[in-house]
C-alpha cells in the first residue's frame, strides 16, 4: 500500500470518527434537553400541588406531591418523540462503540465476569437461603459438594445439556402432590427473587404447600453465547429440563410457572409441547404490548436491536439497570434517605438489601434472545396475534389447552396488567383463570401480604390440578 492510499484511508477513519463523534454530541444534547425537560415539568406540576394544598396531614400533602411528580415524569418519559431521541442517541453511541472496538472490549470483559461468577455464585445463592447439595452432572458420574448450613432452602443444582441448570429443592415433607412445578426464571436478573429470604421465600412457601418444586438457573452467559436464540431457550433448554425431571420424578407431565419473560418461554414450550405439560402458571409476563406499554417497554420498542446486539453481542447488564435508574432518577435518590428516615429492625435491613442487591444485580442478556424479543414481541406485537415464529414453528396460543391461571400486580410499573391479561383471550384454554394482586412486580415476589394472601391462593388453585 503506496503512502498517499494509507493517507487517505486514515483522514477517512478521521473524518468517520468525527462524523460519528458529532452525531453523538447532538444526539446526547436533545435526548439530555428533552429529558431534562420532563423532569422540570414533573418538578413544576408538583410545586404546583403544593402550594394548592390547603389541608391534610403533612404525610397525605407529601404523598400528593409525590404522585403528581409520578405521574407527570411517567407521561411526559413515555412520549414517543423522547423516546426515538433516546433510540438515536444510543445508535450514535453504538457507531461510536463500533468503531472503536468497544464490542470485543465488552465481550472479553463479561467474559471475565462470567468466569469470576463462578466463584461467587455458591456465595450469592447460598447466603440468606439454604444450605445446598449442589450435584454436578456429566454423561459419566456426578458429584456433591454441601455448602454451609445458613437458613433458607436447600437446592440439588442439576447440570443439563445446554450449559444451564436446574435447581431441585428439598424439604424435610415428602410431596403431597405427584405433579413436579418447574419455575422457568426470566433472563434479565437472577434467579434467585423467589427465593430470596426464608420469610419471604415462594419456593418455601410452595413446599410447605406440598409441592415437588424445580427452578432454571440461566447462570452468568459469556460472549460465547450471544448467538443462542430463543428457539435454544424456549425449546431446547427448557426442553431438556422438562425431561430430566420427568426422569428424577417418574412423572409423566410436570406443572410450568414462567416468571417475567420466563413466562414466554413456558408459553412457546406449552404451545408446542402440550403432552409433556399438566398446568401452566405465568407472573407478570409481557404478551400484549399494544394494550399499554410503560416506559421501559415504549423505550425498547424504539431502540434498534439489530445495531446493540451486533455490537455489543450479549446485552450489558447496566445498560438495563441504567434505564430502570432513568425512569424515575429522583425516587432513586429519595429512597435510601426515605428509608432510613424512621427506625428499621435488622429483618426489615436484611430485606431492604437484599432486595436492592436483586434488583441490580442484573445479568447480560444473551443478544440473539434479545433481538428476538424485541423484535417480535415488543415492536410487532406478533406473540399475541400468534404469528410469533421460534425456529421454523409459528407460535398459536389457541393450541394451548392446559389450565392456566394468570397472576398479574395491579400496581406494576414495569408489566402493566393489560399486557399481561389479554394473554387469557387468546389461549384455547377452557380452564383458565385471572388473578389480580394490589402489588408490584417485585411485591408479587416479597410482600408479606402476597405470601399470606396470593400464594396460598396460587397453592390452593394448582393443588386442585396436580
Amino acid at each position: 500500500m503506496s503512502l498517499a492510499t494509507k493517507t487517505n484511508t486514515s483522514n477517512d477513519v478521521t473524518k468517520q470518527a468525527s462524523d460519528y463523534y458529532y452525531d453523538y454530541v447532538f444526539n446526547w444534547f436533545d435526548f439530555a434537553l428533552k429529558y431534562n425537560s420532563a423532569l422540570f415539568d414533573a418538578g413544576s406540576h408538583a410545586l404546583d400541588t403544593f402550594f394548592s394544598s390547603r389541608e391534610g396531614t403533612a404525610q397525605n400533602i407529601e404523598k400528593n406531591i409525590r404522585s403528581s411528580f409520578d405521574f407527570t415524569l411517567r407521561d411526559d418519559l413515555n412520549d414517543d418523540a423522547l423516546a426515538s431521541s433516546m433510540s438515536d442517541y444510543v445508535n450514535s453511541w453504538i457507531k461510536l462503540c463500533g468503531l472503536f472496538g468497544y464490542g470485543q472490549l465488552t465481550s472479553n470483559f463479561y467474559d471475565f465476569i462470567s468466569y469470576a461468577n463462578k466463584i461467587l455464585e455458591p456465595l450469592r445463592d447460598n447466603i440468606n437461603r439454604t444450605p445446598s447439595d449442589i450435584i454436578h452432572c456429566s454423561k459419566t458420574c456426578c458429584e456433591t459438594s454441601t455448602l454451609r448450613d445458613n437458613g433458607s432452602t436447600p437446592s440439588d443444582a442439576a447440570d443439563v445439556k445446554g450449559g444451564f441448570k436446574i435447581r431441585h429443592y428439598k424439604s424435610d415433607l415428602a410431596p403431597k402432590h405427584k405433579t413436579p412445578l418447574l419455575v422457568i426464571y426470566s433472563l434479565i436478573n437472577r434467579h434467585y427473587i423467589l427465593d430470596l429470604l426464608p420469610q419471604v421465600s415462594v419456593i418455601r412457601n410452595l413446599q410447605k404447600q406440598g409441592f415437588d418444586v424445580y427452578t432454571t438457573d440461566w447462570g452468568t452467559p459469556s460472549s460465547f453465547d450471544k448467538d443462542l436464540s430463543l428457539e435454544t431457550y424456549a425449546e431446547k433448554y427448557i426442553g431438556n429440563a422438562v425431561e430430566k425431571i420427568k426422569e428424577i420424578s417418574g412423572s409423566e407431565k410436570i406443572s410450568l410457572f414462567g416468571y417475567c419473560w420466563g413466562g414466554l418461554f413456558a408459553l412457546i414450550y406449552s404451545a408446542t409441547h402440550q403432552e409433556n405439560v399438566k398446568n401452566l402458571i405465568l407472573h407478570a409476563t409481557p404478551v400484549d404490548i399494544e394494550k399499554e406499554k410503560t416506559i421501559i417497554e415504549n423505550w425498547t420498542a424504539h431502540l434498534n436491536a439489530d445495531n446493540l446486539v451486533d455490537t455489543c453481542g450479549n446485552i450489558p447488564g447496566w445498560l438495563l439497570n441504567l434505564a430502570f435508574i432513568l425512569r424515575n432518577p429522583v425516587e432513586t435518590m429519595l429512597k435510601y434517605p426515605r428509608y432510613f428516615s424512621e427506625p428499621r429492625s435488622l429483618d426489615e435491613m436484611t430485606q431492604f438489601f437484599a432486595i436492592e442487591t436483586w434488583l441490580y444485580d442484573s445479568r447480560p442478556i444473551i443478544g440473539e434472545v434479545y433481538r428476538e424479543i424485541v423484535d417480535q414481541v415488543y415492536r410487532k406485537n406478533l406473540m399475541i396475534q400468534n404469528k410469533m415464529k421460534v425456529g421454523s414453528k409459528t407460535i398459536n396460543l389457541k393450541e394451548i389447552s392446559v389450565p392456566v391461571l394468570d397472576i398479574i400486580g395491579t400496581k406494576d410499573d414495569l408489566v402493566p396488567p393489560s399486557s399481561s391479561k389479554s394473554v387469557l383471550d387468546a389461549i384455547g384454554s377452557a380452564d383458565k383463570r385471572l388473578v389480580e394482586f394490589p402489588t408490584g412486580h417485585v411485591g408479587l415476589c416479597i410482600s408479606t401480604a402476597a405470601h399470606e394472601k396470593l400464594w396460598p391462593e396460587v397453592g390452593k388453585w394448582l393443588a386442585q390440578r396436580s
